[in-house]
Protein backbone atom coordinates (compact mmCIF):
# COMPACT_ATOMS: atom_id res chain seq x y z
CA UNK A 1 0.00 0.00 0.00
CA UNK A 2 1.23 3.43 -0.76
CA UNK A 3 0.08 6.65 0.37
CA UNK A 4 1.42 10.36 -0.58
CA UNK A 5 0.57 13.01 2.14
CA UNK A 6 1.57 16.84 0.72
CA UNK A 7 1.31 18.65 4.30
CA UNK A 8 1.44 18.43 7.68
CA UNK A 9 -2.01 18.18 8.24
CA UNK A 10 -2.47 15.24 5.79
CA UNK A 11 0.31 13.39 8.05
CA UNK A 12 -2.09 14.26 10.78
CA UNK A 13 -5.14 12.66 9.16
CA UNK A 14 -2.81 9.94 8.38
CA UNK A 15 -1.99 9.54 11.82
CA UNK A 16 -5.69 9.80 13.41
CA UNK A 17 -7.02 7.35 10.75
CA UNK A 18 -3.45 4.37 12.09
CA UNK A 19 -4.36 5.57 15.68
CA UNK A 20 -8.09 4.17 15.26
CA UNK A 21 -6.94 1.13 13.57
CA UNK A 22 -4.59 -0.12 16.25
CA UNK A 23 -5.94 -3.07 19.24
CA UNK A 24 -2.79 -3.22 20.99
CA UNK A 25 0.04 -5.79 20.23
CA UNK A 26 1.33 -4.00 17.47
CA UNK A 27 5.02 -2.87 16.12
CA UNK A 28 5.52 -0.49 13.92
CA UNK A 29 8.79 -0.18 12.04
CA UNK A 30 9.65 3.17 10.56
CA UNK A 31 12.26 3.93 8.21
CA UNK A 32 13.23 6.33 5.96
CA UNK A 33 16.06 8.95 5.42
CA UNK A 34 16.98 12.31 7.58
CA UNK A 35 13.87 14.30 7.51
CA UNK A 36 11.23 11.92 5.78
CA UNK A 37 8.56 12.35 8.80
CA UNK A 38 9.20 9.53 11.33
CA UNK A 39 9.46 10.98 14.13
CA UNK A 40 6.82 13.97 13.22
CA UNK A 41 4.58 10.77 12.26
CA UNK A 42 5.33 9.02 15.83
CA UNK A 43 4.43 12.27 17.29
CA UNK A 44 1.51 12.86 16.02
CA UNK A 45 0.11 9.26 16.59
CA UNK A 46 1.07 9.19 20.25
CA UNK A 47 -1.23 12.57 20.34
CA UNK A 48 -3.88 10.80 18.72
CA UNK A 49 -3.51 7.69 20.92
CA UNK A 50 -4.15 10.31 24.22
CA UNK A 51 -0.29 11.24 24.98
CA UNK A 52 -0.91 14.50 26.85
CA UNK A 53 3.17 15.00 27.42
CA UNK A 54 5.87 16.65 26.01
CA UNK A 55 6.76 14.02 22.67
CA UNK A 56 10.64 13.47 22.47
CA UNK A 57 12.60 11.90 20.18
CA UNK A 58 14.60 9.44 22.10
CA UNK A 59 17.63 9.50 19.79
CA UNK A 60 19.86 9.01 22.85
CA UNK A 61 18.47 7.20 25.47
CA UNK A 62 16.64 4.73 22.38
CA UNK A 63 13.62 4.15 23.71
CA UNK A 64 10.84 6.43 25.83
CA UNK A 65 7.98 4.68 26.97
CA UNK A 66 4.19 7.25 27.75
CA UNK A 67 1.70 5.25 29.93
CA UNK A 68 -2.13 6.13 28.83
CA UNK A 69 -4.88 4.32 30.79
CA UNK A 70 -4.01 0.76 30.71
CA UNK A 71 -1.58 0.73 27.77
CA UNK A 72 2.06 1.41 27.36
CA UNK A 73 3.18 3.20 24.18
CA UNK A 74 7.12 2.41 23.24
CA UNK A 75 8.81 4.79 21.18
CA UNK A 76 12.56 3.72 19.84
CA UNK A 77 15.03 5.71 17.74
CA UNK A 78 17.58 3.30 16.97
CA UNK A 79 19.64 5.73 14.88
CA UNK A 80 22.67 5.25 16.85
CA UNK A 81 22.72 1.55 16.96
CA UNK A 82 24.06 -0.72 14.50
CA UNK A 83 22.44 -4.01 15.59
CA UNK A 84 19.95 -5.70 17.70
CA UNK A 85 22.79 -6.65 20.81
CA UNK A 86 23.21 -3.30 21.21
CA UNK A 87 19.44 -2.51 22.25
CA UNK A 88 19.28 -6.45 23.39
CA UNK A 89 19.55 -5.10 27.59
CA UNK A 90 16.02 -3.04 26.47
CA UNK A 91 13.93 -6.74 26.69
CA UNK A 92 12.09 -5.91 23.56
CA UNK A 93 11.60 -9.13 22.50
CA UNK A 94 9.55 -9.78 25.98
CA UNK A 95 7.30 -7.05 25.17
CA UNK A 96 6.56 -7.58 21.92
CA UNK A 97 2.60 -8.43 20.96
CA UNK A 98 1.49 -7.74 24.44
CA UNK A 99 -1.81 -6.63 23.78
CA UNK A 100 -1.76 -3.55 26.11
CA UNK A 101 1.75 -1.97 24.19
CA UNK A 102 2.39 -0.61 21.41
CA UNK A 103 6.02 -0.27 19.39
CA UNK A 104 6.70 2.37 17.26
CA UNK A 105 10.38 2.17 16.29
CA UNK A 106 12.79 4.54 14.17
CA UNK A 107 14.82 3.50 11.87
CA UNK A 108 14.22 -0.16 12.36
CA UNK A 109 15.90 -1.20 9.55
CA UNK A 110 19.00 -1.40 11.86
CA UNK A 111 16.74 -4.54 13.55
CA UNK A 112 14.92 -5.57 11.20
CA UNK A 113 15.76 -9.58 10.61
CA UNK A 114 15.08 -9.79 14.16
CA UNK A 115 11.61 -8.28 14.40
CA UNK A 116 8.08 -10.61 14.47
CA UNK A 117 6.76 -11.67 11.42
CA UNK A 118 3.78 -9.49 12.04
CA UNK A 119 5.98 -6.15 12.36
CA UNK A 120 4.00 -3.24 10.20
CA UNK A 121 6.87 -1.61 8.04
CA UNK A 122 6.52 1.65 7.03
CA UNK A 123 8.84 3.45 5.19
CA UNK A 124 9.01 7.20 4.46
CA UNK A 125 10.07 8.73 2.00
CA UNK A 126 10.49 12.80 0.81
CA UNK A 127 9.31 13.34 -2.79
CA UNK A 128 9.69 17.50 -2.87
CA UNK A 129 11.40 19.04 0.31
CA UNK A 130 10.01 22.54 -1.51
CA UNK A 131 6.14 21.11 -1.08
CA UNK A 132 6.89 19.06 2.09
CA UNK A 133 5.38 16.32 -0.02
CA UNK A 134 6.19 12.68 1.23
CA UNK A 135 5.38 8.98 0.08
CA UNK A 136 4.56 6.95 2.89
CA UNK A 137 4.82 2.62 1.68
CA UNK A 138 3.13 0.21 3.94
CA UNK A 139 3.94 -3.17 4.21
CA UNK A 140 2.52 -6.05 5.94
CA UNK A 141 -0.48 -4.15 6.79
CA UNK A 142 -3.18 -6.23 9.09
CA UNK A 143 -7.21 -6.68 7.33
CA UNK A 144 -8.17 -3.98 10.04
CA UNK A 145 -5.60 -1.48 9.03
CA UNK A 146 -7.51 1.30 7.28
CA UNK A 147 -6.38 5.00 6.15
Amino acid sequence: MVLKVRSLKELQKFAKSVAKTLKGGEILALSGELGAGKTTFTKLLLKELGIKSRIVSPTFVLMVPYVHRSKTYYHLDLYRTNSLKEVQGLGLEELWGKKNTLFVIEWAERIKKHLPKKTIFLKFEIVSVKTGERKITIKNVKKNFKI
